[in-house]
């Protein structure tokens, strides 16, 4: 008896074929990589930038709300939170370090690099600004006579 379906020769990829799809992939990996890392960069540096926004803010309402002192000193790699006129005489005080790489720089509030909220105001003692980089990306913080806070990448 005679089969009348007869077989298909099934062909597989040629080297060739793979040879040329494994350089597209490459290819797309060597564009693509740069940029999602550089993306993933900016977005924790505006982490960090966010969560100090939110700190000051912090700040702020406990001057008006719970009628104490309050402010922020900002350093290099760090900004430290208190209660009171000024970090000398501050009676609690809560220290936010930075990632190494992360820096505080250009702060324009006083001589003490203080961001001060007198008690029952959201209006900061001296308005300013700061500058908040990782080396690549760089961020300005700015605090104005009003209490506004805003942030920017530059």
């Amino acid at each position: 008896m005679h089969n009348k379906y007869t077989k298909k020769k099934l062909d597989g990829f040629s080297l060739f074929e793979i040879i040329i799809t494994m350089g597209i992939l490459m290819l797309l990996s060597v564009i693509v990589f740069p940029v999602a890392t550089q993306k993933a960069q900016q977005s924790r540096l505006e982490s960090h930038v966010s969560r100090l926004a939110a700190d000051i803010y912090y700040q702020q309402q406990r001057a008006k709300m719970k009628n104490l002192d309050t402010g922020l000193k900002f350093e290099s790699g760090r900004y430290i939170i208190f209660d009171g006129t000024d970090l000398s005489s501050a009676t609690e005080t809560d220290i936010k370090t930075l990632p190494n790489n992360v820096r505080i720089s250009s702060i324009t509030f006083n001589q003490n690099n203080e961001l001060f909220f007198p008690k029952t105001t959201f209006k900061p003692e001296i308005p300013g600004r700061l500058l908040i980089s990782d080396g690549t990306f760089f961020y300005e913080v700015r605090i104005n006579k009003e209490g506004l806070i805003e942030y920017e990448k530059m």
